[in-house]
């Protein structure tokens, strides 16, 4: 949702804009003020910019009227003279265009919010209104042409005019109706669209707010019963295919909607339908948006509202739904006459509408309702009535569950590895209680499964940290750009810091040995002078031929006899492999050094990036925001943070403790991706960067970056009814200068989100009841709160309390003695003296009982207002001068909203002497103190995989291979097979590619005897399941055969394997066997016919049944001759499994060696059975409880290419 800034956005699209922007602003100052330091001597103005509004503040303007209003058709003249050899030419030109504006319908976004919202009730004096995003609409097209145009405004305000308005007539009015006023019988809705076009669905039904949605041109096809101020002058020639929502409004209701009232209570019905009422009844607000969840993206907001101007029903017994609308006036103003005759109703166009419900007297009450949040405040955990049982039990184990619900846990489904269902413990990552050291959980995790913990009292796993390793791993996964940042960071980690260490291993060997680009360019000066001396011997002849220490062996003499180097030793070469023992120690070093380099900024002086400057690498920017984000909870399902429904109930205020080990784990999942090592040091280098980010301080501000510790979840209607419900956390600024704290500098929210529809989530990092964070505060937001006809209305009587308005700065109001009291009481009735000159209209008809309208009289209700205030308000003293409090000489719908406005309620709750005083101390844990956690990630030893221990000893200390026989290394050997050596097949099954596994010959176990499946009954067809077999190459043209390509090498074969069976079976499947014959290709056409001489690869996988695994096994049958048996087992605990619910068991068997043909094809037969089960009552699963089906032989056909 856009938010109108009114300037310059200073929006940050990320879950951590609060923070963010507070620490820019924060380090924007710091520059600024340098910046004033190095002017000392000038009187330059630096151009500050300020908020022009402090913190729950606003600012209200009568209308926001844009430069050219839509619906009028514009022209735009240009002149230009064009001289040229002392002759002038001049060029006109003229253009004719519409401003785009919407018309008929609102874009997304447009909507902010809604009082009363959708689906919701209040009072019958509440005043529907709405809220939207784009200050200008209410007045980008004409609600009164007689009023004049934008220009003609704009023009009057520049020459100041005497008679410039300051109130402006939108053409977006807000009305509500009873839905009976607005629904339309059968035979109107039969009648009004018979002469429609296809696009108006028949029979026509009306939405649940009475609407029909049609296009302009069937508008205009209704019959003569319907009237509407949409014409052809509204707009261009398109504007007939536009679509919009229409109500339809009785012709008498229309005409009290646009008529005046006299002093009696008579409707006065002028020439032509009046709009100037409804001037009062929009306005702009402009906002300070900090501590509101949509505004609060930007620091100013601004914002136009749209008021109705009729209440509820007076005389309702029960809740009655009410229909508001957002309703377009344009043309209204220019319709010649009211309706008369046979017009009996007024399709107006409805822009936005909803239901709400309008309840009777005293049934509803908003203070009531922030009262209650406060006593129900209470850490995130199941409710104490479930707990306290438990709690108190005899039986040691529902003490222990009761105890672990104190700690926030509930009990899931889950299923281990193999497919067994059982249950385990899980927590979420936000915890009522605070978390001791967990010192063995310190290492990287390659699969999170080491992250489980066994509850040994209850015998249940505690998979809490487990699912968070493996949520971050899938939430990593799920973000494309996250991934490919983290390889290439990984890369660029890895790639200088195995060249620094290789280098280094290198020279502590021989410094010589390797010279870098930097070495040879140092030694330049030198080498050039020894040049000329190159073939000089200057040495003792009689001395022995030692080279000088770190140096190589020269001699002088020939290029052949110049250098002269012996042949190393294998003692004497370094062991350059990964996990020797001194490669390990350095890396570790220079992997943190790249990383350290790679997470710094443009700024220089080895400064780190932390988001306030530019990053060095854009790599690290994206997985730093990523990473920190996490720690945030942004983007963590609902469900993993709130474990179970009971945890946080209706009407309810929830605090809790963000578990760090929980966002370790997730963290650790997460950045677990792209390694390719056994020994994860990048991984650990990353973690070191961010901690460093963690604990760094950017320059100009006082306090290291903040991450959330501790925050609350709202849970009631009043976030629905106010969305932008204002959230203060305050300090206790007593209790800090006694303890010598300074206050909090950091921002009071780092999140603060609508997480679902009348759910509100705050983070924070300081803990709740300490002297930093003494009370929190909600209030209504300046641009959603409610407006009213009066304090109170019913059938008999209104009373309107004048309040106190001011046109003076705060200081002065805030001296005022009589703030808080009215100046003056209306007191109205329906009948009577009093209902002489009233403010409000209850009927059509005065003196007559009814209560049909229920309409503000204006505009005598603003004048009224403003005279009041004219003569109640009173004075003050300003320098032995009387000044009025308020001086105005105009009533505007600015002075009216004010009026209108209900009362602003406020909810603070003192968190230290309350009663949940102690649980919310426990979230800090000992020593409960209440500075600002430093949340560092705590996983810093490198994940290891179980080969990498086993290979961990490189060699020597030293770092070199072990030295070989004490021999003179001679030339290589060389080792070669003889041509004429063919591999045998037992050789190519052992020899594979380490990622390839090959499978060993095993003892054919003996397989339930074949026999007839038990009797059907007689009548029932059901039959055992038959199996359709189908043999294919894995090429994606053919899919019944195998083709043999050129030359002949393996290829995937795809086993499709459909299931037919009757729906009524209940055959119970343990195992479906497919068995393929080994033996040699034929050579002539009356050999028998074998499909493979024998298989040697990898094995094979299932396709789309996950449900089921695929097992080859190779071993020799009853007859001694070898096979290979395809065995589909299902994934069940129970062994067996209902094929009623298997469709097909496809899989494919990875390269396979076909046997070849001189012919054109050839068919081979396979065998396929499938054993179910006899009584699925007897757990085992075994000889006696199972029986044999065999299928009909499969034919499978080689083709050759």
């Amino acid at each position: 949702m856009a938010i109108y800034p009114g300037g310059k956005s200073v929006r940050i699209n990320s879950p951590r804009h609060l923070t963010l922007r507070h620490n820019r602003r924060a380090v924007a100052t710091y520059q600024r003020r340098l910046l004033r330091q190095s002017r000392a001597a000038s009187s330059q103005d630096d151009g500050d910019e300020v908020d022009p509004l402090p913190p729950g503040s606003q600012k209200l303007n009568s209308y926001w009227a844009p430069g050219l209003e839509a619906g009028q058709k514009h022209v735009v003249s240009v002149s230009q003279t064009v001289t040229a050899s002392n002759q002038a030419l001049e060029l006109e030109a003229e253009q004719d265009f519409f401003v785009d504006a919407p018309q008929y319908s609102l874009p997304d976004g447009m909507v902010h919010s809604t009082y009363p919202p959708a689906g919701y009730a209040d009072d019958h004096r509440i005043l529907p209104h709405i809220v939207l995003t784009d200050p200008h609409l209410p007045w980008e097209r004409l609600g009164s042409p007689s009023s004049g145009t934008n220009a003609q405004l704009r023009a009057k305000v520049r020459l100041n005019a005497a008679a410039k308005d300051r109130n402006r007539v939108p053409w977006l009015v807000m009305f509500s109706f009873s839905q009976d006023e607005l629904r339309l019988s059968p035979d109107n809705l039969v009648n009004f669209f018979k002469d429609t076009s296809s696009g108006v669905i028949k029979p026509v039904v009306q939405t649940p707010t009475m609407t029909v949605n049609m296009s302009i041109e069937d508008l205009w096809k209704l019959s003569a019963d319907v009237t509407t101020p949409v014409t052809k002058d509204l707009g261009p020639e398109p504007m007939k295919d536009s679509r919009g929502d229409f109500i339809f409004v009785p012709s008498d209701l229309f005409t009290s909607l646009f008529s005046t009232f006299d002093i009696n209570g008579n409707r006065v019905v002028p020439s032509t339908p009046d709009t100037s009422q409804y001037k009062y009844l929009s306005h702009v607000r402009t906002i300070n948006g900090s501590g509101m969840a949509l505004a609060g993206v930007e620091d100013t907001a601004v914002f136009s509202i749209v008021v109705g101007n009729r209440a509820g029903p007076l005389d309702n017994v029960g809740p009655t739904t009410m229909t508001a609308h957002l309703v377009s006036i344009e043309g209204v103003e220019d319709m010649k006459k009211f309706p008369s005759g046979g017009q009996r109703y007024v399709a107006l166009c409805s822009l936005y509408s909803w239901n709400y419900t309008v309840l009777p007297p005293d049934t509803l009450n908003v203070p009531d309702a922030f009262e209650h949040l406060g006593q129900t405040l209470d850490v995130l955990r199941a409710p104490e009535d479930i707990i306290a049982p438990l709690r108190s039990s005899s039986d040691k184990v529902r003490q222990r569950i009761g105890k672990r619900m104190d700690d926030g846990y509930t009990l899931v489904k889950y299923y281990t590895q193999t497919g067994e269902p059982t249950i385990a413990l899980y927590r979420s990552p936000l915890i009522p209680t605070w978390v001791s050291s967990l010192d063995n959980l310190t290492q990287s995790s390659n699969t999170g499964v080491d992250l489980q913990i066994l509850d040994k009292e209850l015998g249940i796993m505690d998979i809490t940290y487990s699912v968070a390793w493996q949520l971050g791993r899938t939430m990593a996964l799920g973000d494309e750009s996250f991934v490919a940042a983290l390889g290439r960071l990984r890369t660029a980690i890895h790639t200088p810091a195995v060249r620094q260490v290789k280098l280094q291993t290198v020279k502590e060997v021989d410094d010589n040995a390797v010279r870098t680009r930097n070495d040879v360019l140092a030694d330049l000066p030198s080498m050039v002078k020894s040049l000329a001396a190159i073939h000089l011997d200057s040495r003792d002849p009689n001395a022995p031929l030692v080279p000088a220490p770190g140096q190589p062996f020269f001699r002088p003499g020939g290029a052949k006899k110049r250098w002269y180097r012996r042949r190393l030793e294998h003692a004497d070469t370094p062991n350059l492999s990964f996990l020797s023992p001194s490669f390990d120690a350095k890396y570790t070093k220079a992997a943190q050094e790249t990383a350290r380099k790679l997470a710094g900024s443009k700024t220089g002086d080895n400064s780190l990036y932390d988001e306030t400057n530019n990053p060095l690498s854009s790599d690290w920017m994206i997985v730093l925001s990523w990473l920190v984000d996490r720690m945030f909870l942004a983007g963590i399902p609902a469900h993993c943070l709130i474990s179970d429904p009971t945890h946080l109930q209706n009407e309810n205020l929830r605090f809790f403790r963000i578990d760090e080990y929980y966002i370790d784990a997730l963290i650790d999942g997460a950045l677990s991706l792209g390694n390719q090592n056994l020994v994860d040091h990048d991984r650990k280098a990353i973690k070191d960067a961010l901690n460093e980010y963690i604990t760094h301080t950017p320059e100009g501000m006082d306090h290291p970056i903040q991450i959330p510790a501790y925050g609350f979840y709202l849970r009631s209607d009043l976030v629905t009814m106010f969305p932008d419900l204002r959230v203060e956390v305050l300090a206790d600024e007593k209790a800090l200068k006694a303890s010598n704290e300074n206050p909090p500098s950091g921002a009071p929210l780092l999140r603060h989100e609508i997480v679902s529809d009348g759910v509100m989530m705050g983070l924070m990092d300081r803990l709740p009841g300490s002297a930093q964070f003494a009370s929190l505060v909600f209030t209504q937001p300046a641009h959603q709160q409610r407006f009213a006809v009066s304090r109170g209305v019913d059938t008999e009587q209104i009373k309107v309390d004048i309040r106190r308005q001011y046109t003076v700065d705060q200081a002065i109001r805030d001296a005022d003695p009589n703030t808080g009291k009215i100046v003056h009481q209306f007191i109205c009735k329906p009948t009577g003296d009093e209902s002489k000159d009233s403010l409000f209209v209850w009927g059509s008809r005065p003196n007559a009982g009814l209560n049909d309208l229920r309409i503000l009289r204006l505009p005598r209700f603003a004048d009224a207002q403003l005279k009041e205030l004219q003569d109640g308000m009173g004075t003050y003293n300003d320098g032995g001068m009387q000044k009025p409090y308020f001086k105005d000489d105009a009533s505007t719908s600015a002075l009216l909203a004010m009026q209108l406005n209900d009362p602003v309620y406020n909810l603070t709750i003192d968190l230290q002497p309350h009663s949940k005083a102690s649980a919310l101390a426990d979230l800090g844990g000992p020593p409960r103190s209440a500075p600002a956690e430093v949340r560092t990630l705590k996983r810093l030893t490198p994940a290891r995989t179980r080969t990498s221990l086993a290979l961990g000893a490189g060699g020597p200390a030293g770092g070199s291979c072990p030295a070989k026989a004490e021999v003179e290394d001679s030339q290589p050997a060389t080792f070669q097979r003889p041509a004429s050596y063919i591999p045998s097949p037992t050789a190519l099954s052992t020899d594979l590619a380490p990622n390839l596994r090959a499978l060993r010959k095993m003892r054919s176990g003996p397989l339930p005897p074949a026999k007839d499946p038990p009797a059907a009954p007689p009548g029932d067809p059901a039959g055992p399941p038959e199996y359709d077999i189908t043999v294919s190459s894995n090429n994606g043209t053919i899919w019944n055969s195998i083709v043999l390509n050129k030359p002949n090498l393996q290829q995937d074969l795809i086993f499709s394997v459909i299931v037919r069976q009757n729906p009524s079976n209940e055959y119970l499947l343990v195992e479906m066997d497919i068995e393929i014959k080994f033996g040699p290709a034929a050579s002539s056409p009356g050999d028998t016919k074998f499909l493979m001489p024998n298989y040697t690869g990898p094995g094979a996988i299932m396709l789309r049944n996950l449900r089921f695994n695929i097992l080859p096994q190779l071993l020799d049958d009853d007859k001694g001759e070898p096979v290979l048996r395809l065995r589909l087992l299902p994934r069940a605990a129970k062994g067996w499994i209902d094929t009623k619910s298997v469709q097909e068991l496809g899989f494919l068997l990875g390269l396979a060696s076909v046997n070849g043909t001189d012919q054109s094809n050839y068919q081979v037969e396979i065998a396929s059975w499938a054993i179910y089960c006899s009584n699925p009552d007897d757990p085992k699963i075994g000889p006696g409880n199972t029986f044999r089906v065999d299928a009909n032989p499969t034919l499978v056909t080689v083709w050759r290419d």
